[in-house]
């Protein structure tokens, strides 16, 4: 998730939001309660990097709800998408 924090704001907010889709997906969580969770979100009460943007703490907060399995799941799903955004390739992976 590190890899995120340099990227553009746009960007950010663009995977975030579809790792919470498919976060709340998986564990079958009602997807309008997580848009209140992030219109009632106040960045001043957290001090980490991606608390700053509510849509990258609440799909950071999201992660935390589902299982290593389901986790490495979606990192996986999203790791192409976040090395593609930097530029990066990494031998070995397709």
């Amino acid at each position: 998730m590190n890899l995120m924090q340099d990227l553009p704001i746009e960007e950010q907010c663009e995977i975030a939001v579809d790792i919470i889709i498919e976060a709340s997906e998986m564990i079958d969580r009602d997807y309008s309660k997580i848009i209140q969770e992030v219109s009632s979100f106040d960045p001043k009460d957290y001090k980490r990097w991606y608390d700053k943007n509510p849509n990258v703490h609440i799909a950071i907060e999201s992660l935390r709800d589902l299982t290593e399995e389901q986790r490495d799941i979606i990192i996986q799903n999203f790791t192409d998408k976040i090395l593609n955004s930097h530029n990066i390739k990494i031998e070995g992976l397709d």
